[in-house]
C-alpha cells in the first residue's frame, strides 16, 4: 500500500482552510514541481503551493483524503495507487503498517516495527539481575525504577495518569520535546534539556554514549537491546495516516520489586490527529503469579463496553462471577457501564494473539 502526504503550509489562508474537511476525499491534480520537492497542485477549483513526495508528477491526478487541518496548513494523504494495489498484497504487513503511519521506509525502521511486538520484555528484566554492579547500571536500573508505574497505583482513579506519566519518565516522548525545545527561548530550554537527560532514554543514551565505537554498534549489547526495545516502542505509539488508528506498548509493572511483563494493543477510530478513546478495541496482557498469563479483550463504544477475559487457568469463571459487581462499580465511578464480561480460553485464542502483534482488524469493531 502506498500512502504520501502533500502538505500545503503557506498558500492556505483561513479562508480556504475554512473549505476543507477532516476526512474529506478529493481529487488533486499537480500543476508543476521544482527541483526541491515543491510545486503547485489544484484541488477544489484552488491552486494551492505545495511541498509533494519526490516519486510524484508533473501532470498527475489522484484522490486523497484530508489527514490533518491546522492554522499552519493542509495534510492531504495519498490513497493506494491503483496499478500498485496488486504489489501490496506481497509486501509484509509491517511494512504496509508503516506506510500507512507516513512513516519513512527504510530498512532500519521496518527492523524496529516488525521485531519490537513479538521480542520479549526480558531486555529491562537485565537491569533487576545480571546487568547490576557497575555505576552506569546501577543508575539505569535508578531510572527505570523511577520510571515504570506500581501495579497498585493503576487501579485507582488516577490510574490514566500514573501511566502518562510513566511513559513520559521512560522517553517514549523524547525527540517530541527536543523539537519543541527548539522554539523556546536559552533559558527555557536550558530547563527542558536537563528534564530530558532525567529520562529513563536520556540516562540510556547517555550510558551508550559512554562506550567505545564498537561497543555502541553491537546488536547484542544489552544497552543497544534496550534502546532498540524503546525505539521501537516510539514507533508502534504512531497513530497514523488513514482512517483508523493502531499502537503497541510493552510496559513492565512493578508489584513491590517484582518486574511484570504488561502488553497493550490499542486500535481506534480516528479523532482529528488523535485516538478517539470513545470507540476503540484494548487488548491488554499480563503475566500474573497465581494464574499465569490473563488476557483482557475490551471493545469500547461511548461509555459503554463489553470485555472478554482470556486464561488456560480453570480457576478464572468462579472468580470473574466474584469480581463482577465490584468491578462494574468501579468502572460506573470512571464513567462507563460494563455490559457484558465473558471467559475464554486464552490459548485457542490466536486473533487476540495475533492482535497483540500488530495485526490489525480492516476497520475497528466496536460493538461485538
Amino acid at each position: 500500500m502506498e500512502v504520501s502526504g502533500i502538505s500545503a503550509p503557506s498558500s492556505a489562508n483561513a479562508a480556504l482552510l475554512s473549505k476543507f474537511q477532516l476526512g474529506e476525499r478529493l481529487l488533486v491534480e499537480v500543476m508543476n514541481i521544482s527541483d526541491k520537492g515543491e510545486g503547485t497542485i489544484r484541488v477544489k477549483g484552488q491552486s494551492l503551493n505545495a511541498l509533494l513526495e519526490t516519486s510524484t508528477q508533473v501532470g498527475e491526478k489522484f484522490w486523497v483524503k484530508v489527514g490533518n487541518l491546522n492554522e499552519g496548513g493542509l495534510l492531504l494523504i495519498r490513497e493506494p495507487i491503483p496499478g500498485k494495489l496488486k504489489d501490496s498484497f506481497s509486501v509484509p504487513p509491517q511494512v504496509q503498517q508503516i506506510n500507512e503511519r507516513g512513516l519513512p521506509n527504510n530498512q532500519t525502521i521496518v527492523a524496529l516495527v516488525k521485531n519490537f511486538p513479538t521480542t520479549p520484555l526480558e531486555v529491562f528484566s537485565a537491569l533487576f539481575g545480571s546487568m547490576q554492579g557497575t555505576a552506569f547500571n546501577n543508575e539505569l536500573l535508578t531510572y527505570l525504577k523511577k520510571a515504570i508505574p506500581q501495579w497498585s497505583s493503576l487501579s485507582g482513579d488516577n490510574g490514566k495518569d500514573e501511566l502518562l506519566k510513566s511513559l513520559k519518565k521512560l522517553g517514549l516522548n523524547y525527540e517530541h520535546r527536543i523539537h519543541n525545545m527548539l522554539k523556546l527561548d536559552q533559558p527555557a530550554k536550558e530547563i527542558e534539556k536537563q528534564s530530558l537527560l532525567d529520562t529513563f532514554k536520556g540516562v540510556l543514551l547517555k550510558a551508550i554514549q559512554s562506550q567505545n565505537n564498537e561497543d555502541r554498534n553491537d546488536s547484542d549489547n544489552p544497552l543497544v537491546q534496550m534502546l532498540q526495545k524503546i525505539t521501537g516502542q516510539q514507533l508502534w505509539l504512531k497513530t497514523g495516516a488513514l482512517d483508523s488508528a493502531y499502537l503497541i506498548l510493552h510496559l513492565p509493572l512493578l508489584n513491590h520489586e517484582q518486574l511484570i511483563p504488561a502488553q497493550i494493543a490499542i486500535e481506534s477510530s480516528r479523532k482529528g490527529s488523535k485516538m478517539d478513546e470513545n470507540h476503540c478495541r484494548i487488548a491488554i496482557l499480563v503475566q500474573t503469579q497465581e494464574l499465569g498469563e490473563i488476557g483482557i479483550d475490551a471493545f469500547f463504544n461511548e461509555k459503554n463496553f463489553t470485555c472478554k477475559v482470556l486464561s488456560d487457568d480453570s480457576l478464572l469463571p468462579r472468580l470473574l462471577e466474584a469480581a463482577i459487581p465490584e468491578t462494574k462499580e468501579k468502572f460506573i465511578k470512571l464513567g462507563f457501564q460494563l455490559e457484558r464480561v465473558e471467559s475464554g480460553e486464552l490459548r485457542q485464542n490466536l486473533e487476540f494473539r495475533n492482535f497483540l502483534h500488530g495485526s490489525r482488524r480492516s476497520g475497528v469493531d466496536i460493538l461485538r
